[in-house]
């Protein structure tokens, strides 16, 4: 009789996954493909061993072509240089390093025929050294390290035990313990072109258009498998397309010249934030010159026709619709109305008089504080009347560059900006708190009248009828609790009709404030202008509106 626990486990072939680099200034990353694509790219990889030319394979959405035989990635729809892509089986870590790095092709192979050779014949401790001076010892089929000579290690390295330290080797992607993305659907609903606002750069990192319309498609698609699960489970979702419209690079460089001329006046110091200003500045001057203004809009234009022929000959099935969205280079007049249209808008004429005689006009009013206008007599009510109006219908809101576009047309109507919706549901806590802490002081507000009512019955012994019944007071309190509750509950305003726009429904909509944000408001106005790129609250309002118009609903998932 054999004994079963003595026969080594039979060879088993090792599974590939293709992984692409990333590259950045001082690091390399290596990330991979989602299992759909991945084999993809292993099936041309058996196909083109017998082919002459270099087969293309299209991965993440078809935004992406792999050349197989040449092992690059390409970009389709923007301008960037290829990164390598490696059909991985065996990786290395480092005691430091925070992820598995994959072999090249070549000592994989080279480690893949000693592993085998180890499980066939059952001798482990096999030795296999690498051009390099480096060497891996397969100890057995669970501890395989790979040592380095001592001259390649850190010179900043002191200790001889940090010296020898090796790394760990893995065989398979199954044994890295890496997060393999899930594929996207192949069925695109609408596509979103993405413009961005002046400068190179669209937030506070110094990122570019590409790298945040990444980000935002990639919460989309979060955001699609949990708020539109079923949807998705029945085919009637399948994913929206965000692709960046890049007009920047277009007209810069050698096409007006001027990027040459101001780089000559340019001092070296602090190089990045000197370029970085110097295109931001240039971009303003660009949209505000009456000739590179329309370049820029034609140079836009031009972009979106060119990106939407190449997403249709790749897509020759898509029938959506087609959506454009623009960051922060998008001016409007904040509010079209006088001075005196304000005040009269508000029954406040009698004042227009005092505030001409110093020269005040919308703008500078917008300056002003409470303690401004009481100085120049105007009494309490009137004078928040005129703050709240400026406040509601003349600055901006969590943004100090976004300005409304409701108000100029309804102006007879004032209203408050939607709040957008958490996207986990309700508002964020600490807004919560803030309105429950508003109700609460009015339930206290009202007990304290009751007491003092009762109190000064006892103490006066007036008939009941001298002060206000008991009734009253609570229904004028409540009428206060409910306009605080109503405009906690500001999601739940009566529809107002916007005339064409958007099919008459809201246009103005806001984010709910973090709660570090609410402590102060200015330090946050820079930050608040650039945060849209990473906010889920912002991609699920697209995909609600739409979403909506298709006739599918939106899922708010259970907590």
């Amino acid at each position: 009789m054999l004994d079963m626990e003595s026969v080594p486990p039979p060879y088993q072939e090792v599974q590939p996954h293709w992984f692409f680099c990333r590259r950045a200034e001082d690091s390399t990353s290596w990330h991979p493909f989602s299992r759909e694509d991945s084999d993809k790219l292993e099936n041309a990889f058996i196909t083109a061993k017998d082919e002459e030319e270099d087969v293309r394979v299209a991965v993440d959405g078809e935004r992406y072509d792999v050349h197989v035989k040449e092992r690059k990635r390409y970009a389709v729809y923007w301008e960037q240089a290829p990164t390598e892509v490696r059909r991985c089986t065996w990786f290395f870590k480092g005691d430091k390093d925070t992820q598995y790095m994959p072999y090249p092709e070549d000592l994989s192979t080279s480690l893949e025929e000693a592993y085998m050779i180890a499980v066939t014949l059952d001798e482990w401790k096999r030795k296999l050294d690498f051009p390099t001076g480096e060497t891996v010892i397969l100890h057995n089929p669970k501890l395989m390290m790979h040592y380095k000579p001592i001259q390649l290690q850190d010179e900043w390295v002191s200790s001889p035990s940090e010296q020898t330290r090796p790394c760990t080797v893995k065989r398979g992607v199954d044994k890295i313990f890496v997060e393999i993305p899930d594929g996207e659907p192949e069925k695109i609903d609408h596509l979103v072109f993405m413009v961005h606002g002046i400068g190179p750069a669209c937030d506070l990192r110094f990122r570019s258009i590409i790298q945040c319309v990444n980000d935002f498609r990639s919460a989309s698609l979060s955001l699609l498998a949990t708020h539109y699960k079923r949807a998705q489970q029945d085919g009637q979702v399948g994913r929206v397309e965000f692709l960046p419209v890049n007009w920047h690079s277009a007209l810069h460089g050698d096409a007006t010249g001027v990027d040459e001329d101001i780089q000559r006046i340019t001092l070296p110091s602090i190089s990045r934030l000197r370029h970085f200003t110097n295109d931001t500045l240039l971009d303003l001057f660009f949209y505000n010159s009456p000739t590179y203004c329309q370049t820029i809009v034609d140079t836009v234009a031009s972009e979106i026709n060119k990106l939407h022929a190449l997403f249709k000959q790749r897509h020759p099935e898509f029938e959506g619709d087609v959506s454009v969205t623009g960051h922060s280079l998008e001016h409007s007049s904040p509010n079209n109305d006088s001075l005196e249209q304000m005040l009269t808008r508000m029954g406040l004429q009698q004042y227009l008089s005092t505030l001409q005689a110093e020269k005040l006009d919308l703008e500078s009013l917008a300056l002003c504080q409470d303690c401004d206008l009481r100085d120049l007599g105007i009494p309490l009510g009137p004078r928040k009347k005129i703050l709240n109006y400026i406040k509601r219908r003349w600055l901006p809101e969590y943004d100090p560059v976004a300005y409304r576009i409701e108000p100029m047309i309804v102006s007879e109507v004032d209203l408050e900006p939607m709040l957008i919706p958490h996207h986990k549901g309700r508002k964020r806590m600490h807004l919560e708190l803030k309105d429950s802490l508003t109700r609460m002081s009015m339930d206290l507000k009202n007990n304290v009248l009751g007491s003092l009512r009762t109190a000064w019955q006892s103490f006066t012994r007036l008939p009941v009828a001298a002060l206000p019944p008991l009734e009253e007071a609570v229904t004028v309190s409540s009428g206060v609790y409910m306009e605080a509750e109503s405009s906690a509950e500001q999601m739940e305003q009566p529809e107002i009709t916007m005339g064409m726009l958007n099919g008459g429904r809201r246009i103005d909509y806001v984010l709910q404030e973090k709660p570090i944000e609410s402590f102060n408001e200015y330090l946050f106005a820079i930050q608040s202008h650039v945060c849209y790129w990473e906010s889920e609250d912002t991609a699920l309002l697209l995909l609600k509106e739409i979403y909506d118009k298709l006739g599918v609903a939106l899922e708010q998932p259970q907590q």
